[in-house]
């Protein structure tokens, strides 16, 4: 909300994150679908931009006078 995004979006990303369902591949075997309890799709196009969003909101809570910091490495 901070960010200013339209309700509409939040609402659509709200309802895609919360209404997916998984299951894992290894070789030719699949597991039984089940649904994810947190956190975004791996792969998905958004995955980047929302944990950006996510360690941004993360560093500014951190108070460099506490002893907490927060160190990101890209590769």
């Amino acid at each position: 909300m901070k960010r200013h995004i339209p309700n509409e979006l939040l609402t659509l990303l709200e309802r895609w994150l919360t209404d997916s369902y998984s299951c894992v591949k290894w070789k030719h075997a699949w597991s039984i679908i089940f649904k994810p309890e947190f956190g975004v799709r791996q792969g998905s196009v958004l995955s980047p931009f929302l944990f950006a969003v996510y360690v941004d909101d993360l560093a500014k809570s951190c108070v460099w006078t506490s002893g907490i910091y927060i160190v990101l490495h890209v590769c």
